[in-house]
């Protein structure tokens, strides 16, 4: 909530009416409890689909070569470019 908290800080130094009625109603909220199960809503950022074609604009990892027991590149690359012909893509940093 910190990010929450430094935006009602600069609410307040421009408009500091706005300021207190944002945060008072963001403390009205906070202060609800829910009750059962809660689950948070979000998007994974990544989900491996090892069965999927690739397709520009996809998010990827390199992964070593067959056979081999060296780690993969852990890091996600983005598809700029596919070459069906070579079988071969442009990565690019996301």
């Amino acid at each position: 909530m910190s990010r929450l908290t430094d935006l009602i800080a600069k609410a307040k130094a421009s408009d500091p009416q706005l300021g207190a009625d944002v945060e008072r109603e963001f403390r009205a909220l906070s202060s609800r409890l829910s009750f059962g199960l809660n689950f948070e809503r979000h998007r994974p950022e990544a989900v491996e689909l090892p069965q999927r074609p690739v397709r520009r604009g996809d998010k990827v990892r390199v992964l070593p070569p067959r056979g081999s027991t060296a780690k993969g590149d852990k890091r996600l690359w983005q598809v700029k470019a596919i070459h069906k012909a070579k079988k071969t893509a442009d990565l690019g940093k996301r």
